[in-house]
Formats: structure tokens, C-alpha cells, sequence
């Protein structure tokens, strides 16, 4: 099966965090946060630190929030890149430090089923 929308570093999803107003919702330093709706609400799926995943990332577990994820926080100083696939495979869309409140955004809304961390 080929992956459709692999798209090579620098990704063309890539792009600045929102600026939309603050969210109550926030993430400690170090930490990586998702959520299933976007603006930070919904059920909260992710709560992570680097330290917490295998050196390769962390699989999205399929119950709990895989294909569901819609707003991100990343507060650890690296990239994150969000695979569609498990396994860290497939197409991603690269998210630096910063607040993304709206995945549809850089066109992976629904998408996220496995994580990467680039420092």
C-alpha cells in the first residue's frame, strides 16, 4: 500500500503556530498535549513527556485517541511530528514548539495515530 501525502522535511503543512486568543488549557514545560477537538477541548488523549515514549516515539493508543486528535500543545522545546500511521509511518505534518489549536489548519485533523519528537 502506498502512503498518500508523505510529504519530505521541511513539511508543506508545517507552518506557524495559531494566535488565536489563549486557551485555559495549557501544557507544563516538557510536556506534549492533544486533544480530540479542536481549541484544546474534548476528551484530553495525549499527556506526555519526551521521557515517557521509546527513544522511536509513541504509538496514539487505538481506544484512546487514535484518528482523534484535532488541537495540539507542544511545550518541549523540539518538533513533533504526527504520523498517520502507527509505527511512525505514512504521511506527518511537522509542529514545532507552540500552541495548535486547529489541525485542519496544516490538513491533518483526524489523522494522528503515532508521534515523533526531533530536537
Amino acid at each position: 500500500m502506498v502512503a498518500a501525502g508523505v510529504v519530505s522535511a521541511p513539511s508543506a503543512f508545517a507552518s506557524t503556530p495559531d494566535t488565536a486568543p489563549v486557551s485555559p488549557m495549557t501544557a507544563a514545560p516538557g510536556e506534549v498535549r492533544m486533544w480530540e477537538d479542536p481549541d484544546f477541548t474534548g476528551s484530553l488523549y495525549v499527556q506526555t513527556t519526551r521521557g515517557q515514549c521509546p527513544p522511536e516515539g509513541c504509538d496514539i493508543d487505538g481506544w484512546d485517541g487514535d484518528n482523534e486528535i484535532s488541537s495540539v500543545i507542544n511545550e518541549t522545546g523540539c518538533t513533533i511530528r504526527l504520523w498517520d500511521l502507527d509505527g511512525f509511518a505514512g504521511g506527518y505534518v511537522d509542529l514545532g514548539p507552540g500552541r495548535w489549536g486547529n489541525l485542519e489548519r496544516q490538513g491533518f485533523d483526524n489523522k494522528a495515530e503515532s508521534y515523533t519528537y526531533y530536537c
